[in-house]
């Protein structure tokens, strides 16, 4: 094998057996129960989604910041170098794994795109205090289409019976939501999780983890919406009860939608938004989030700086490439 081609595999390789190690990891994290999650929605959402990007962000970051540079500084020069089974099981692995995440987000895009030209179609402006920059519609639709549609720029659509059935201020009440998922960036949130380069998205923790983001998402929307006033809790509860009335929710297989109401969860919501005792602190939460985060970063940066530390690190990595040769 070639020295470019050396370098290459080690570098799939490592992330491929970083990225397992991580994703058992955080798989034993939470099945563990050992996790205490803070009451505000809001900071329980972003922590779940730290939390399930940390295979792959922290596989690719030691990957390209000790494993790559310890093999390249430590390996001898030679033109071409035999290599072993293992390392070419784990750079396939690798590839395998990054042209799924790659085929699903394209997939995914292009079905999102597909569902929001479907819908606005033949649309018209919604003029309902729509939130800051994010342009919303009016649709033709026989369901009763509440959502923010999009990735990277949302679209905010609600089908013409919504908007003929509710009353202003639930159509404020209505947009609000929506407006919370705007703030914190869910249709992107959900996008990347929907296609993490990571060999956790193929357990059943993956699920169990976007379910427990999901409502902790929109838990955090209606209290975006509510503002934690008892009476706008109450009014967004029967508004839930009163969208979820009005005719079977659709779905949209593989597309990044985030719907007003679906029947999933639904009495979930309704139960905590009548609950004198739910919280919604925790506010500052994410300074500590933030804190072991820049603590995390500054090892590795100590790390990748020490010579004896790459060193070592290049010897297990060799012991990778000449495994079974």
């Amino acid at each position: 094998m070639s020295r470019p081609l050396l370098i290459t595999a080690v570098a799939l390789a490592s992330y491929a057996a970083l990225n397992l190690v991580a994703s058992l990891a955080v798989a034993l994290l939470w099945r563990s129960g050992a996790l205490a999650w803070p009451p505000s929605p809001a900071v329980r959402a972003r922590r779940l989604a730290w939390l399930r990007a940390v295979p792959a962000l922290a596989a690719g970051i030691l990957t390209a910041l000790i494993a790559v540079p310890a093999f390249v500084r430590f390996e001898p020069y030679h033109e071409s170098e035999p290599v072993g089974p293992a390392l070419v099981a784990l750079a396939l692995a690798a590839l395998a794994q990054l042209a799924a995440s790659a085929w699903l987000a394209a997939a995914t895009t292009i079905r999102t795109r597909t569902v929001a030209r479907h819908w606005l179609r033949a649309s018209e402006p919604l003029h309902v205090n729509p939130p800051a920059g994010v342009p919303a519609y009016t649709i033709d639709s026989p369901a009763p289409v509440v959502a923010l549609v999009g990735v990277f720029a949302p679209t905010l659509v609600a089908a013409r019976s919504v908007v003929a059935t509710c009353s202003t201020d639930e159509l404020v009440r209505i947009v609000a939501h929506e407006r919370g998922h705007v703030q914190a960036h869910d249709n992107l949130k959900r996008w990347l999780m929907h296609c993490a380069p990571d060999a956790l998205r193929w357990t059943p923790v993956h699920g169990e983890m976007a379910a427990a983001w999901h409502d902790a998402a929109e838990d955090a929307a209606d209290d975006v919406a509510t503002g934690g006033d008892a009476g706008a809790r109450m009014d967004l509860a029967a508004l839930l009860l009163k969208m979820a009335r009005l005719t079977s929710p659709p779905s949209w297989p593989a597309a990044t939608v985030s719907p007003f109401v679906e029947r999933d969860g639904l009495e979930r919501r309704v139960r905590r938004l009548l609950s004198a005792n739910d919280s919604t602190g925790g506010r500052f939460s994410a300074l500590g989030l933030a804190s072991a985060a820049a603590a995390g970063l500054v090892m590795v940066a100590v790390a990748a700086a020490d010579p004896a530390t790459l060193e070592r690190v290049y010897g297990v990595v060799e012991a990778l490439v000449v495994f079974a040769r």
